[in-house]
């Protein structure tokens, strides 16, 4: 008897852990989404070189994964690293299904580049929510 109640709550708290991370994640996918739409406007009428798109899009990459990890992490405030890190990745997952579609190319060096910067920005957004007083 004992068994069973002890694998619940554990079975509980995994399954809480991942609902958060999902709802981090589409937070993540939310902002990132709508601050692209935002700094495409701005370059369109501004009429600027569409080269710099690129790197504004790192930028909102590494803002949007902060928000996505800390959003995660703040209800749970265990283990900000590992869930942080982790949260970001079905964030990833939309935003280069949209770009192969969009652009009917594979992931580039670009993407790669955009993976690596979203999980460090989204642990350490899960460091700040574990540390962060109430």
């Amino acid at each position: 008897m004992s068994e069973k109640r002890q694998i619940k709550p554990q079975m509980n708290d995994i399954r809480n852990v991942i609902i958060k991370a999902l709802v981090g994640a589409l937070t993540g996918v939310v902002l990132f989404f709508v601050m692209s739409a935002v700094a495409a406007f701005a370059l369109w009428k501004t009429d600027s070189n569409s080269g710099m798109y690129q790197y504004i899009l790192l930028a909102i990459g590494a803002v949007s994964a902060l928000v996505c990890g800390f959003v995660a992490v703040r209800p749970v405030r265990k283990n900000g690293i590992a869930v942080g890190a982790l949260s970001v990745l079905p964030a990833y997952l939309v935003t280069i299904l949209v770009s192969i579609l969009v652009s009917k190319s594979g992931v580039g060096l670009f993407g790669w580049i955009l993976l690596a910067v979203q999980v460090v920005f989204s642990a350490i957004g899960g460091i700040i929510a574990v540390n962060k007083r109430k």
